[in-house]
């Protein structure tokens, strides 16, 4: 059984991360930021507000990226982070 959740609330996503995964995120302005969490069983999209100090967890554990896309009808989740 797999899980996909998008979610707004930031202590489900801080709860959810943890080393058997890989997290990324980007801020998309001042306070918003968009996160995404996957491990084989799990996907969790995040999409919302966090404080300095949920901020300051997420980026422990997260790559920070420049964007990604989910394609729900493949499967497929796409990241990029090109650097000049």
């Amino acid at each position: 059984m797999k899980l996909f959740a998008k979610v707004s609330d930031p202590g489900l996503l801080l709860k959810s991360l943890n080393e058997a995964g890989t997290a990324f995120y980007r801020v998309v302005e001042k306070g918003l930021v968009e996160a995404l969490y996957f491990s084989t069983s799990r996907t969790i999209y995040f999409m919302g507000e966090l404080s300095k100090e949920q901020l300051k967890t997420l980026r422990a554990f997260a790559i920070e990226v420049e964007r990604f896309r989910i394609d729900e009808f493949n499967g497929v989740i796409e990241v990029s982070q090109l650097e000049a």
